[in-house]
């Protein structure tokens, strides 16, 4: 997957806004950094790889979250409908910041559902447990039904193999907690959230998400919306 480039970097300042916040993570209520277009050291890009980026500046912390253009109809497509943001998160101090590294996704539109990041390492068990589980069914079908055994075959054997490509992706690209220094001062990666809730049903036509981010001092929020106007269009670069 790629990697996102801060652009030219803006004024240092943000929105705090004194509200409610992640609750859910902490006991007392944090200071929110809020992004708004309207407000310096926010900024939004429609990039030409198909991607949108809301970006936010704030003293010494530069964010950056990337969300696909067609993030919706992928989310149906992809193994357990799961939705994928991209974050990347700049440490420009001099001494270091500890980063947690989690996040959570409130689902504005359908009831405010609020999902936290799906853990890698619980994932990948799910799913290798539902391969096995795939691979006892299928062989015990096929003793039933035999000469069905090619189809029945090839279905669980690409079954397994989209399965262990997700589970080799989040093994080395999802986000991680980090100590970031001026010798290391970035960290960035995947985080991914279920849409399994009996809540959330099926994508409309345009969605709200709040992206919540938990620092040690700080809640960042980026509200965004799929696609962020209604019937937007990124006309995508072809590769060469």
């Amino acid at each position: 997957m790629p990697r996102t480039r801060p652009s030219q970097t803006c004024l240092l300042v943000a929105c705090v806004v004194l509200t409610a916040s992640w609750t859910h993570a902490r006991k007392k209520d944090l200071p929110v950094v809020r992004w708004s277009a309207a407000t310096p050291g926010c900024e939004f890009q429609r990039g030409d790889d198909g991607r949108y980026r809301w970006r936010m500046v704030q003293n010494d912390l530069d964010m950056t979250v990337m969300v696909d253009s067609q993030e919706l109809s992928k989310t149906n497509r992809r193994l357990y409908h799961v939705v994928g943001i991209y974050i990347t998160l700049a440490y420009t101090g001099h001494d270091k910041f500890e980063f947690p590294g989690g996040a959570r996704l409130e689902f504005v539109r359908h009831h405010n559902v609020i999902e936290g990041i799906l853990d890698p390492d619980q994932f990948s068990t799910r799913m290798q447990n539902d391969v096995d589980t795939l691979v006892f069914d299928t062989e015990r079908e096929i003793k039933k039904n035999p000469e069905k055994r090619d189809e029945k075959m090839a279905r669980a054997r690409e079954y397994e193999k989209e399965v262990s490509e997700f589970i080799e992706f989040l093994s080395t690209q999802t986000l991680q907690d980090a100590i970031l220094t001026p010798g290391n001062p970035q960290v960035h990666g995947w985080v991914f959230f279920s849409t399994k809730n009996k809540w959330i049903g099926p994508w409309k036509s345009r969605e709200d998400f709040i992206l919540r981010v938990g620092m040690k001092d700080k809640m960042w929020e980026f509200p965004f919306s799929l696609p962020p106007v209604e019937g937007d269009l990124i006309l995508r670069k072809r590769e060469e």
